[in-house]
Parts: structure tokens; sequence; C-alpha cells
């Protein structure tokens, strides 16, 4: 019961954030300027970590066997152990959560290219 809720908060955390900052850098690209790049780092450090709960208490709510520590490794090995995880417990559906993640960590740079064009 408390994983579900905790899955639910870091996914709508991780949808909030990347289109927080897909907005602000939109904004920012009609003006013709852009981030720094340490924007860019702090969005995906704030995306894994948020991914990384989301993987950590699934797991725990389905009360799979990891094959390694949860914690730690799943934030520090995130592109790697993410579509393990969800392709071995999950198969195609799996694939397809893990392309949502996936675009959520390009949306601000999608959103940016858009709006260049635009302006």
């Amino acid at each position: 019961m408390v994983y579900s809720g905790i899955k639910r908060s870091s996914f709508l955390c991780a949808i909030g954030a990347s289109v927080a900052f897909a907005v602000y850098n939109g904004w920012l690209s009609s003006l013709h300027m852009a981030p720094g790049a340490d924007l860019y780092t702090a969005h995906r450090l704030v995306l894994a970590g948020l991914f990384a709960t989301w993987l950590v208490a699934d797991a725990q709510e389905g009360q799979r066997a990891p094959t390694f520590d949860h914690g730690g490794l799943a934030l520090f090995f995130f592109g790697l152990y993410a579509p393990y995880y969800l392709i071995s417990t999950r198969r195609g559906r799996g694939l397809l959560i893990f392309v949502g993640m996936a675009l959520l960590f390009v949306l601000p740079a999608l959103v940016e290219g858009i709006g260049s064009h635009v302006s």
C-alpha cells in the first residue's frame, strides 16, 4: 500500500519536473537564449533519482528478489539497470515504460528544438 503511493508520487514528480523544465527551456528558446549545462545535468539527476525511487518501490511492492542492491546502484547504474529491470519483469510493457522514461529525459531538448524553429 505504501509503495504504490511512493511509486505514484515519484512518477508524478518526474513528469512535473520534466514539464516544468521543458516549459522554461521553451520560453528561453523563444527569447533566443538557453539554460546552462548545469541545469540540464540537474534535470537528469533529479529524473534519475525519481525513477530509481520508482524502481526500488516497485521491486519492494512486487516482492521481487533483487539481483543486487536496489538502493544506490539503481541510481548510479540507472541507464543499465532500468531497462534490465523493466524488461525482465514486464517484457513488452516494460519496454514501453522505459521509452516513456527516456522521453521525459529528452522532453526539454525537444521543446527547445521546436521553440527555436517556431520563433
